[in-house]
C-alpha cells in the first residue's frame, strides 16, 4: 500500500516526510534553492515546534535541525562557512 504525502503527514501529527527525515538526521545543510512546497512544509513545522532554522546569514548557510540540537546545528553552521571561506581562497589564491 502507497501511502501519500497527505496521508503521512496526517499520520505524524501534522509533521510532513520531509520534516521527519529532518528530526531523524538531527541537521540539514540549505545551500541552494529548494522547491516552494518543501520549504513551507519545513517552515510550518518550525512554527509548530518539530524543528528549529538557523537563518542564512553571509556565508552561513541555512540549517534546519532537530530541536534537541541547537549546538550541534550552530557547530555544523560554522564549519561550513568555513569550509566556503577555504574554498574561495583556494579560487582566490
Amino acid at each position: 500500500m502507497s501511502l501519500t504525502i497527505e496521508r503521512m503527514t496526517e499520520l505524524n501529527n501534522g509533521i510532513g516526510p520531509n520534516a521527519m527525515n529532518i528530526r531523524s538526521q538531527a541537521t540539514r545543510v540549505i545551500n541552494g534553492p529548494m522547491p516552494a512546497r518543501v520549504r513551507k512544509e519545513l517552515m510550518a513545522a518550525v512554527k509548530a515546534g518539530a524543528l528549529g532554522r538557523l537563518p542564512k546569514k553571509g556565508l552561513l548557510p541555512e540549517i534546519f535541525f532537530h530541536p534537541d540540537h541547537l549546538h550541534g546545528a550552530r557547530d555544523r553552521q560554522k564549519r561550513e562557512a568555513e569550509y566556503s571561506a577555504k574554498c574561495i581562497a583556494g579560487v582566490v589564491a
